[in-house]
């Protein structure tokens, strides 16, 4: 029986999950690409709006998207082109978690999914590399990544970096490559009737950040996902933020740290092991950052790192 699978990449317009744009799908079959498709997504109408910090990774905008189809026409032609088989993306609880919220948001279901990340996998099958963000374990593997952050080249580089991992396993299928490298297929389970969500109110200079305070504030604490790689920089570890992120709000930062395995918290504690600096409005060091080195200072053993070493640890782009 053919080994079939595919390798899927969404871009976002804002921060959050459910704002799917872009995606892009590689349909491999027995270690070959057989299939390609891409679109523009129109977002839902509930989380439409772009945020200057996605356009500028990405370069997609409101405008580009207006004709695009939406949602419930994309999922269908998704579902098509995996016809049952499992999808691989790089930092593939993103991926997933695009679908279960644009799902939610569209008041659409989606059957059970099989995935595998190639962000874990990378970490297992080739350890010294400096990171493993998809541009650097695909130079690794002689494959050039000439558009990073356009969906279509981003899949194609999910599947080649699945591909390069099969031969250095020496193996043939999904199933037997995740039990060579010590990891387990994900899943996303069923969902026939999905629980509205609530959508993030939009980023940018003329935002509210009282609002963006006290939404972050509202927000429950993600519990560190079990399935995460524990050979990642994060697993098993408490992480705190202090002050702003360019590059998402705090609760979606909770919720990358969560799926990395590692335990977000608000402040910090004797039981911090990173904590990561922001920017803020204030002049100096913030209170969680004088903490953290008084900590450090009586042998606490304290991490204390930026934004993109963040986003580094978390296989984004970053340092």
């Amino acid at each position: 029986m053919a080994d079939t699978w595919t390798a899927i990449d969404f871009e976002t317009a804002n921060q959050d999950r459910g704002s799917a744009c872009a995606v892009g799908l590689v349909r491999v079959v027995d270690g070959r690409p057989v299939e390609r498709h891409s679109t523009l997504i129109r977002p839902p109408d509930p989380v439409r709006h772009f945020s200057h910090h996605n356009v500028a990774v990405h370069g997609i905008t409101a405008a580009d998207v207006a004709h695009a189809p939406a949602w419930d026409a994309v999922w269908r032609r998704i579902l098509d082109f995996a016809d049952g088989g499992a999808l691989v993306a790089h930092n593939a609880p993103f991926d997933m978690g695009v679908v279960r919220r644009a799902c939610a948001h569209t008041g659409l279901g989606h059957p059970a999914i099989d995935y595998a990340c190639t962000l874990a996998l990378s970490r297992r099958t080739w350890r010294a590399l400096a990171d493993h963000r998809l541009p650097t374990v695909c130079a690794h593997i002689g494959h050039r990544v000439t558009r990073h952050h356009r969906a279509d080249a981003d899949a194609e580089a999910a599947a080649r970096i699945m591909i390069a991992a099969m031969s250095e396993h020496g193996t043939t299928s999904l199933a037997e490559l995740s039990r060579a490298a010590g990891l387990r297929l994900g899943r996303l389970d069923a969902v026939t009737a999905p629980t509205p969500v609530a959508a993030p109110s939009p980023v940018g200079p003329a935002a509210d950040r009282f609002d963006h305070w006290r939404r972050a504030a509202e927000t429950p604490m993600p519990q560190a996902c079990p399935d995460a790689d524990p050979s990642g920089p994060l697993f098993g570890r408490t992480v705190c933020l202090s002050g702003d992120l360019a590059a998402m709000d705090k609760p979606e930062a909770w919720r990358r740290v969560a799926e990395a395995g590692g335990h977000p918290a608000r402040n910090v504690t004797r039981t911090t092991d990173v904590l990561v600096v922001g920017s803020h409005a204030g002049v100096g060091k913030t209170a969680k950052h004088r903490r953290a080195e008084t900590y450090r200072e009586r042998g606490q053993r304290i991490d204390i790192i930026t934004e993109a070493e963040l986003l580094s640890r978390l296989g984004m782009t970053g340092a």
